[in-house]
């Protein structure tokens, strides 16, 4: 069921949609939840109903009104569009970037959506990065790990017409095990852009897809990889930041601590199979084991409050 966010509903305290901020100048925005791809190794199983029976998307005049408060509270900032599935999904994108007046507007997206039309339009609209999730240079690799038809030439074509329009930077997963051979290829291509890339280390969570034959590794191994890999390609790859010129800033304040007992409403149904989404001084609050009906009054106990994420019971 897809879910429209009004403003019923806080864009703050939820990990699906909203408004996050991690306490520096860039925020993450998160239209819509939804994704088109079922990536084997996806750190939420996103796409998935089982896992997933509701998708949300935000009410277009109340982001921007919602971001631009954040805007005037942080001081310049730069927004970060992203998703726990793909923000193309969004079909007022082009629009919410437009309305924006923030000078760094960047999106994570896995590209298989965009068009040369809709990156002219990106452009216009005031983007100024895409970082592409690209994870081989196969093309049945590349498929395999989509976990869906994934035409790995058109994406190859649309990362080339990025880098030709704004900055790209190329966002691979690093599974070893089923994709080493494929980053160095990567990188290669990185250079021939003339972009940067962000190696991503593998991760595996509660609700993550476990991707067969490969396995996580400490940090310790992957930054020695990457730094393999810089020697023998004379690229950098280990990236921070500084490199993004990211910087602490101002925090949106945190309501609730952990162990708090608060009252809440519940709104709507959660994200995930068995939560409802309650609310409570203008934030939202995921409730776990919950199966109270809409508008109905309940008292949980706040679980955890990561970054201004709200989970309870």
């Amino acid at each position: 069921m897809l879910i429209k966010i009004n403003r019923d509903i806080p864009l703050f305290g939820c990990i699906a949609f909203g408004i996050i901020d991690r306490g520096t100048n860039l925020i993450q925005v998160r239209p819509t939840s939804r994704c088109n791809l079922k990536c084997v190794y996806c750190s939420v199983s996103a796409n998935d109903p089982r896992i997933h029976p509701n998708e949300f998307e935000v009410e277009l005049d109340y982001l921007v009104d919602e971001i631009k408060k954040v805007a005037e509270y942080k001081g310049e900032i730069e927004v970060n569009i992203d998703s726990v599935g793909d923000p193309v999904m969004y079909p007022s994108l082009v629009e919410l970037i437009k309305r924006l007046d923030i000078k760094m507007i960047s999106m994570q997206t896995n590209g298989t959506l965009l068009t040369k039309k809709k990156i002219d339009d990106l452009a216009k609209a005031g983007l100024k990065r895409i970082n592409l999730s690209i994870n081989a240079m196969d093309k049945e690799l590349a498929r395999k790990l989509a976990g869906c038809e994934y035409d790995l030439d058109k994406v190859l074509d649309i990362a080339k017409y990025i880098s030709e329009k704004m900055e790209l930077l190329l966002a691979p997963v690093w599974l070893p095990g089923l994709n080493d051979e494929e980053i160095p290829k990567l990188i290669e291509l990185a250079k021939k852009l003339n972009c940067k890339i962000g190696i991503q280390k593998y991760e595996t969570y509660k609700y993550s897809r476990k991707a067969k034959g490969t396995k996580k590794i400490t940090f310790w191994k992957f930054y020695k990889q990457l730094e393999k890999w810089e020697e023998g390609y004379k690229f950098k790859l280990k990236l921070g930041p500084r490199d993004f010129e990211i910087k602490k800033a101002k925090r949106i304040p945190t309501i609730f601590n952990r162990g708090d007992k608060v009252n809440v409403v519940i709104k709507a149904p959660g994200w995930m199979q068995g939560q409802m989404i309650g609310i409570a001084k203008d934030r939202c609050i995921t409730i776990l084991d919950c199966n109270k009906k809409l508008n109905q009054r309940v008292n949980v106990k706040i679980l955890s409050n990561t970054d201004g994420i709200y989970t309870a019971k």
